[in-house]
């Protein structure tokens, strides 16, 4: 009687020491090592090489974010896609991801801005979101988007313009401006930039939202950089 009673009395306490130690594993995986990130290595099948596509990970990561704000109202202000090199006609074959940041803008008893992150390393990130005002780009979460990022390479590929000098990023975002305009993939900076119509493939090196020309590098003012095919 009282050897079954010990047996049972030591099972017990294997079991709350057991338990324990895998809350505090649970703890410090959600934790991901850092104070304010928290890196979910469940998407880490999709996220390490991005055998799934950009457009996949944007999937993800608006799914993630209408979890975060339980259901609220939230805006997808832009999404920046990070390459293994910079981006010339000649090399695109040899491109490939290597991160995407996704920036969302929403209202908690005042402004916040929220990125949510897939790097081939770490697997989904979320660090916590900051206070700001974002006014530089518009909510793009109802826009048609045709042309993912791997689109956009393939029609640089082909197109006989220049593109900017340097870049390693691909952004997708809805310019501001007087002039409604679809979603825009853009390459560069301000000094040299390039817009690429999300909906059609059309290149331009002015801001669609202001239908403003700038003197591109190499051509004539007023005139588009390259013929798109």
């Amino acid at each position: 009687m009282k050897k079954s009673f010990l047996i049972g009395l030591l099972l017990a306490i294997a079991g709350i020491m057991v338990t324990g130690c895998s809350s505090c594993q649970s703890e410090k995986q959600k934790q991901g090592g850092s104070v304010n990130t928290q890196i979910y290595h469940d998407y880490d099948g999709v996220v390490q090489d991005f055998t799934a596509g950009v457009s996949h990970i944007q999937a993800l990561h608006r799914q993630t974010m209408n979890a975060l704000v339980n259901g609220n109202q939230y805006e997808w202000r832009n999404s920046q896609v990070l390459l293994n090199d910079v981006i010339t006609a000649e090399n695109i074959d040899n491109l490939h991801v290597t991160d995407i940041n996704d920036v969302f803008y929403y209202w908690q008893d005042g402004p916040w801005v929220q990125y949510v992150n897939s790097n081939v390393k770490n697997g989904l990130q979320i660090p916590w979101p900051i206070q700001d005002v974002w006014i530089e780009d518009a909510d793009m979460s109802e826009c048609t988007i045709n042309l993912s990022a791997e689109d956009v390479l393939q029609i640089l590929k082909k197109w006989n313009g220049l593109i900017p000098d340097g870049s390693k990023t691909l952004t997708l975002r809805l310019p501001v401006g007087p002039m409604q305009c679809n979603a825009q993939w853009v390459i560069g900076d301000i000094n040299d930039v390039i817009f690429i119509d999300a909906v059609t493939g059309e290149i331009s090196n002015w801001n669609p939202a202001f239908n403003s020309y700038k003197e591109p590098k190499g051509g004539k003012f007023g005139k588009p950089l390259g013929e798109w095919p």
